[in-house]
């Protein structure tokens, strides 16, 4: 389904990330109109191939959906996921077509991000969207969990939408990793995560809560799509409409 319900529209109105979205898409994609009536009114074809200033240049991404038009301005318009040029480690829990890992990758030219999408035709689409920069990033296809094992991961047709604990019509049994076990071998070898982004459609809060301190004393911010009423020592937290930011005290 294409169409934002009008009541939905109206209310963008009055939230300030719908501005800042509005402005980053004049000032970094191509076509902005264009850009505009896809995201707001859900009009267009696909797939369809956007352009978007970064600071590496221009970069090309391939949307399949009007779904993938909202999460395009996510990214590179709303800045549900900011990440500042100097950084050089990102965790991207629930990686989808490549989308958030193509913004942090363009970053800077150091930048290496580590990727978990459990989704054979999202792992598709992402490996398209992102050649180019095979060198800086690790796929792992997997799910990501509380503990080790397989599991039923839901979804539809979009790929946009799915989990391990969500009740969409289809399923596909896929591999599931531990937080901490990732998080911990990551750490090994980086010493530290700039940032820690988190879209799992549904475990959000409950990997946040299952982060240890040892491991939180190593990542700077941590990004999760969800409405989080709790805290976690040491960070500062803001919620950004549907998007909780900590991030780390000085």
């Amino acid at each position: 389904m294409n169409k934002r319900p009008l009541r939905k529209i109206l209310r963008a109105f009055f939230n300030k990330p719908f501005y800042i979205a509005l402005i980053n898409i004049f000032k970094y994609f191509d076509h902005p109109i264009d850009i505009i009536r896809r995201y707001v009114f859900g009009q267009g074809d696909y797939p369809k191939k956007l352009a978007v200033k970064t600071p590496l240049g221009k970069q090309e991404v391939w949307l399949y959906s009007f779904h993938d038009m909202i999460t395009m301005v996510e990214c590179y318009g709303k800045l549900d996921y900011p990440a500042e040029k100097e950084i050089s480690c990102v965790v991207d829990f629930g990686s989808n077509i490549g989308i958030s890992a193509g913004y942090f990758l363009t970053r800077n030219k150091n930048i290496k991000v580590y990727l978990f999408e459990p989704l054979p035709e999202n792992i598709s689409r992402l490996k398209t969207n992102l050649q180019g920069f095979e060198s800086r990033y690790e796929l792992r296809e997997v799910a990501v969990g509380l503990e080790n094992g397989t599991a039923n991961f839901g979804f539809e047709s979009t790929g946009r939408y799915g989990g391990l604990e969500s009740d969409l019509p289809e399923t596909i049994q896929v591999q599931v990793r531990k937080v901490e076990g990732i998080i911990s071998s990551i750490l090994e070898k980086e010493r530290h995560i700039d940032i820690l982004k988190i879209d799992v459609e549904g475990l959000e809060t409950a990997i946040i809560k299952s982060l240890s301190p040892d491991n939180l004393k190593n990542i700077n911010s941590v990004y999760a799509e969800t409405i989080y009423s709790g805290c976690l020592p040491g960070f500062d937290k803001e919620q950004y409409g549907e998007v909780v930011r900590f991030r780390k005290t000085l």
